[in-house]
C-alpha cells in the first residue's frame, strides 16, 4: 500500500508501507472476510533527505551530523537496501557509504527487542570504531544501541555490553568469532548483515571467518557487502552469501581523487623533513596525515616532528589498542597537527578536518596511493595530497602515472584528479607531446618554497616553470 505523508508545512513523500491483515472470519458471519487493517502513523515521515524520505528521528540525527543532501553512493544504496533486496556496492572509503547501509539498517531495527539484529563486520579496529560511533550518531533518536567488538583489548566489557542488549553489533571477524565460540554473542535473530571494506578483509585472510560467521545468521537474512574493488574473490562471495544483489558503483577512482589537488615534489632524500615543516608552516595546513612505509621510519619521523614543537602521533600496527584510541580522541579534539602513520591508516579512516596528506615516501602499489590520499577531500570535501619524489622513487612514480592517466574523463580526456590539482599522467606541463620529459615531473614549480593549496581551484602549471630546475630545499637529515 502505498500513503503520502503530508506534515505541516513539510514536503509531502511517498512511503511504502506493509499492511498486516487479519483475514480470519469471526463464528457465524457466513463465511465473509472482515478486513483489520493497521492503521500506520506516518505524520513524522515528512522530511526529506535529498529526494529520500526519512522519518523525524532520523531526519534529527542527520541534521545534528551536518548531513543536507545524500552521497551518490546513499541515493544508489538506500532504496534497494529499504526494499530489502541485497546490495553488491562498489565504493570507496570517504564516499559515504557507512550512511547509505547505516539509514536503512537503524530504520529496520525493532528497539523494543533486546537482540542483535544487524551485524556489520569490518577489517581493522579504527575502522570498527568509526562505523560504530557513526551509527551511534544516526540512531540518537531511534531508541537502540551500538555496540564495537574488536581485538586487541580484553573481553571482559564487550561481553558485558552484549548481555546488556544490543540491537547492532559492529565487529571485526577475528573478535565476533571469538565471541560467538564464547557463546557471549548470538546471530539468530539478525535480520541484516553488512560487509565493509570487503576486499581488505580478503586481503588479510578474514574469508573463512567471514563465511562461518554468515552461517551462523538466518539464512533469510539480508546482505550488503560494499566495497573498493570487486575481484573474483568478492564475486565468489557474493555469488555463495547473496540472493540476486542490485549491482551499484560509484565511479571508484574519480570519486576518490576529483575534489584532491595533487603535486609531486623532487626533494632529495635528505631535505624531505625541511620540505615536510615548509608545508605543515603554512596557515592554510589545518591538520596533516603523513604515510611512512614502515613503523620505524614512521616513529622516528614523529620524534623529530615533536623535537621541532610540532603536536605530533604516530599510528601503525605496533601500537596497543590504548594508544591507537588516544590517537583518534586526540585527533577528534583537535589536540594534534601531524599524525604519521604507516598504509594501517591509508583505508578506512576517517579524519575529521583533515586538509592535507603528505605521502614522505612512495606506496608500493598505485592502488595504494589513491586509498592514502582519499584521506583527504572526502564525502564531497576538497582537500591537498602531496607527494615528496626522491631519486629512487621513479619506477614507483611511473606507475602512478600510468595508473592515473587511464582513469580519463571522457569529458576532458585528462585523469580523473587532474581537475582539481597538478597530476598531469603521461603528458607533463610545458611539453607538446604525450612523451615524458625527464627533467619535468608532475607538480614541478619554479618558485621557491611550497605554494599555498589551491583547495579545488584548478592549477594549470606554465611551460616556463615545469621547465625550471627542482628546487633545492634547505638541508636538514631525515631518516
Amino acid at each position: 500500500m502505498v500513503r503520502r505523508a503530508q506534515g505541516r508545512g513539510a514536503p509531502s513523500a511517498t512511503i511504502y508501507c506493509q499492511i498486516n491483515i487479519d483475514v480470519l472470519p469471526p463464528a457465524g458471519s457466513g463465511g465473509i472476510f472482515y478486513v483489520q487493517e493497521l492503521l500506520l502513523t506516518v505524520s513524522d515521515l515528512s522530511s526529506l533527505f535529498g529526494t529520500l524520505p526519512v522519518a523525524q528521528p532520523m531526519a534529527r540525527a542527520l541534521a545534528a551530523m551536518r548531513y543536507e543532501t545524500p552521497t551518490p553512493i546513499q541515493e544508489q544504496a538506500i532504496p534497494p537496501l529499504r526494499q530489502g533486496r541485497d546490495v553488491l556496492g562498489q565504493a570507496q572509503t570517504g564516499t559515504g557509504k557507512t550512511a547509505g547501509f547505516g539509514i536503512p539498517l537503524i530504520e529496520g531495527i525493532d528497539p523494543t527487542r533486546r537482540m542483535v539484529q544487524a551485524i556489520v563486520l569490518v577489517p581493522t579496529r579504527e575502522l570498527c570504531l568509526q562505523v560504530a560511533d557513526e551509527l551511534t550518531r544516526l540512531s540518537a533518536h531511534a531508541g537502540l544501541r551500538v555496540i564495537a567488538v574488536y581485538g586487541g583489548v580484553g573481553l571482559g566489557r564487550q561481553t558485558e555490553a552484549l548481555q546488556r542488549g544490543a540491537q547492532v553489533v559492529v565487529g571485526t571477524p577475528g573478535r565476533v568469532e571469538d565471541l560467538l565460540q564464547r557463546g557471549s554473542l548470538r546471530l539468530n535473530g539478525v535480520r541484516l548483515a553488512i560487509l565493509d571494506e570487503a576486499d581488505r578483509m580478503l586481503d588479510v585472510g578474514f574469508l573463512p571467518a567471514i563465511e562461518r560467521i554468515l552461517r551462523r545468521t538466518p539464512a533469510e537474512r539480508q546482505t550488503a557487502l560494499f566495497s573498493a574493488t570487486i575481484p573474483q574473490e568478492i564475486m565468489g562471495l557474493a555469488h555463495r552469501q547473496m540472493r540476486d544483489p542490485v549491482t551499484i558503483a560509484v565511479d571508484p577512482e574519480r570519486a576518490t581523487v576529483d575534489e584532491i589537488e595533487q603535486r609531486f615534489e623532487r626533494v632529495p632524500d635528505g631535505d624531505k623533513l625541511s620540505a615536510l615543516r615548509a608545508y605543515l608552516d603554512q596557515p592554510s595546513t589545518f591538520l596533516a596525515l603523513v604515510f611512512r612505509r614502515t613503523t620505524y621510519k614512521a616513529d622516528r619521523l614523529t620524534r623529530d616532528l615533536e623535537r621541532a614543537g610540532y603536536k605530533a602521533a604516530v599510528l601503525h600496527g605496533r601500537r596497543s589498542q590504548n594508544q591507537r584510541e588516544r590517537v583518534l580522541a586526540d585527533l577528534k579534539a583537535c589536540k594534534l597537527q601531524v599524525l604519521v602513520a604507516t598504509d594501517i591508516a591509508a583505508r578506512g579512516l576517517d579524519i575529521t578536518g583533515l586538509t592535507h596528506v603528505f605521502n614522505f615516501d612512495l606506496p608500493d602499489t598505485p592502488e595504494t596511493y589513491v586509498h592514502r590520499i582519499g584521506r583527504t577531500g572526502r564525502a564531497g570535501e576538497t582537500g591537498t595530497a602531496i607527494t615528496l619524489i626522491g631519486p629512487e622513487d621513479d619506477k614507483e612514480l611511473r606507475q602512478i602515472e600510468r595508473y592515473l592517466a587511464g582513469q580519463r574523463s571522457p569529458e576532458t580526456n585528462t585523469p580523473q584528479g587532474q581537475r582539481k590539482g597538478t597530476p598531469s599522467g603521461g603528458s607533463r606541463p610545458g611539453n607538446g607531446s604525450n612523451q615524458p620529459r625527464r627533467d619535468t615531473r608532475p607538480g614541478q614549480r619554479g618558485p621557491a618554497g611550497p605554494a599555498s593549496p589551491s583547495h579545488g581551484r584548478p592549477s594549470t602549471p606554465s611551460a616556463e616553470g615545469a621547465n625550471r630546475r627542482p628546487r633545492r630545499w634547505p638541508s636538514r637529515q631525515a631518516s
